[in-house]
């Protein structure tokens, strides 16, 4: 297999307030356009292992190597951009009291330095038709603040904005749990969608066995901050879910 383009070697992670360990003696490798699946209990380190690779948290030991490199000697600006994360809390992506369009302005101010030069028709014109594969209602609502959209919508229109610039890595933190079922399963259907059209490297943090099933091309299962299991996608397309459950927790 070609060289992983993670490789976390015993990594943990304790809190000095609590002197409790979150993660503890993680070792595991990832590979371009892996789609990992993690899952665990609450307080398994699920989310916490995202934060270690987005620079969130800092490790207390343990190295990441990030395309070979010690993930410690990127500028958090770097990572910013090559690294982007979804979670559950939309408010955590989207300036809520700003319009779509706002939104949509903000996040290309980032990438493009002459965006102002640019039409604003032609702006509003390319963002209403760039909306519709995401969410149809989204490109009526263009002036419309983001506080006024449904659960589904908002992340919708986070996961549109994520992908204007895609990231090499996506991390997805239970991005779905706050829907509805029937919004959830839209959402996810799309996230595997690009994830794939972009060749993008994912990881997801799930409670949702059925998920974990169908998505994904490998599953990472951690309990109490360790590694309790891992499941190559071979054996994973084998499993029931009941198997599956057994294996995971």
């Amino acid at each position: 297999m070609n060289n992983s383009l993670i490789d976390m070697r015993n990594v943990s992670l304790e809190f000095a307030q609590t002197e409790k360990s979150i993660l503890k003696d993680i070792s595991y490798k990832i590979y371009a356009k892996d789609f990992i699946i993690i899952v665990g209990s609450n307080g398994s380190g699920k989310s916490s292992l995202l934060k270690i690779i987005n620079k969130t948290f800092k490790m207390s030991s343990g190295t990441i190597l990030l395309d070979g490199k010690s993930i410690n000697d990127y500028l958090q600006k770097t990572i910013n951009r090559m690294v982007k994360t979804i979670t559950q809390n939309c408010h955590e992506s989207l300036f809520m009291s700003l319009s779509i369009l706002e939104n949509y302005i903000l996040i290309k101010q980032q990438y493009e330095p002459n965006l102002f030069s640019m039409s604003y028709k032609a702006e509003r014109d390319f963002l209403s038709e760039y909306l519709l594969s995401f969410n149809a209602k989204l490109s009526l609502k263009l002036n419309q603040s983001v506080e006024q959209l449904s659960g589904g919508e908002k992340q919708a229109l986070v996961l549109a904005l994520t992908m204007l610039y895609p990231p090499r890595i996506l991390l997805l933190d239970e991005h779905t749990s706050a829907l509805d079922p029937k919004a959830a399963d839209k959402l996810m259907r799309l996230t595997k969608q690009l994830v794939e059209q972009h060749n993008i490297t994912c990881l997801l943090t799930t409670h949702d066995l059925l998920d974990a099933k169908h998505y994904g091309n490998r599953i990472l299962a951690l309990r109490n901050g360790v590694i309790h299991h891992t499941i190559e996608q071979e054996v994973k397309m084998t499993l029931t879910q009941q198997a599956l459950l057994s294996a995971c927790y």
